[in-house]
């Protein structure tokens, strides 16, 4: 019994440091549907064809530089047509930038 037990337990431990992962993720997703995103980019496979396809954009751009795009999309391509989500969270944009960047 013990044994189960502890088993258990270490299992749990190895899963509590992806659990925060997959929640923001999926409060990320929701902010890319939410706000619009997916009308313009696509990402895997599923959005527009306007704007950047974002699968893949954490290998082309940095964490820096996704986070000036949300903020100010004119400040690195001055035609850029998408709009700023600086009405967002701090919260939001990170796990935003966050998100992105993991997309490689």
């Amino acid at each position: 019994m013990a044994r189960h037990f502890l088993t258990a337990l270490l299992l749990l431990l190895f899963l509590l440091p992806a659990m925060p992962a997959v929640a923001d993720d999926a409060r990320a997703m929701q902010l890319i549907n939410s706000q619009g995103c997916k009308g313009c980019h696509r990402l895997n496979g599923d959005g527009g064809t306007v704007g950047p396809d974002l699968t893949g954009v954490g290998k082309r751009l940095t964490p820096q530089q996704l986070r000036q795009v949300l903020l100010d999309p004119q400040s690195r391509k001055s035609d850029a047509i998408m709009p700023s989500f600086a009405h967002l969270s701090a919260d939001a944009i990170d796990r935003l930038v966050d998100f992105l960047s993991r997309q490689r």
